[in-house]
């Protein structure tokens, strides 16, 4: 479950984003959506842990993003960039691509686990 509440962020005086809201069960798709520069990049990486400046309350599955060390919150919870040509390697393939977190991360099974989320979400072999 991820929930945001009240987020607001500011950069040197500068309001980013003010006062937003929202909360996506287990399961649940959710999309992000608005005009370039409305704020959607800053939110994501306030909750991936890129971004310390800001107020509210953000939590995802039982963790406090503001407590919680960034490298304990990444192996929840990761952000592929704008730029995809930037953040990905090309000549990868996605399962490739979510399997190599996982090992940088030391999570268990790299290799199982991916072929099970990639199920999950209809892109099994």
């Amino acid at each position: 479950m991820i929930s945001v509440d009240n987020l607001t962020v500011r950069f040197s005086g500068s309001t980013a984003v003010e006062d937003v809201s929202f909360k996506v069960a287990e399961g649940e798709s959710f999309g992000l959506v608005g005009e370039s520069g409305s704020g959607k990049s800053t939110i994501l990486r306030t909750m991936v842990g890129l971004n310390r400046h800001w107020t509210g309350n953000i939590g995802i599955n039982g963790m406090d993003a503001r407590t919680t060390k960034q490298r304990d919150l990444a192996r929840t919870v990761q952000m592929v960039f704008q730029d995809p040509y930037g953040s990905l390697h090309p000549r990868y393939t996605i399962g490739q691509q979510i399997a190599e977190s996982m090992i940088i991360n030391k999570l268990p099974d790299p290799v199982g686990r991916t072929a099970e989320l990639l199920e999950l979400i209809g892109l099994g072999a």
